[in-house]
């Protein structure tokens, strides 16, 4: 297991986790908050608080970049929460959780 701090965010209570297959995890103080697997699938436990929510930015903006080279954002993540569903960000497919 790797363990990496946020580069738009070093000093942040924050820190993603990749396995060995891959996978990443990120946490926010102590809470899992986002899930993204070596194969796309993007799941999102909860927004939380205004400083996890900046936590989430940073991530987004770090791990996930779409086929066309745009950068992933805040919002993708809370949808996804929101709408109870987990996304694939190379083939765009989306699932309900």
């Amino acid at each position: 297991m790797t363990i990496k701090k946020l580069e738009l965010m070093p000093y942040a209570q924050a820190h993603v986790e990749i396995d060995a297959d891959g996978n990443k995890y990120l946490f926010s103080y102590r809470t899992m908050v986002i899930e993204l697997t070596a194969d796309g699938w993007l799941t999102c436990t909860g927004t939380y608080s205004r400083t996890t929510i900046r936590h989430i930015g940073a991530f987004m903006r770090e791990y996930v970049e779409w086929p066309n080279g745009e950068r992933g954002d805040y919002y993708t993540a809370k949808n996804a929460y929101l709408g109870n569903y987990r996304l694939n960000i190379e083939t765009g497919e989306v699932e309900d959780l």
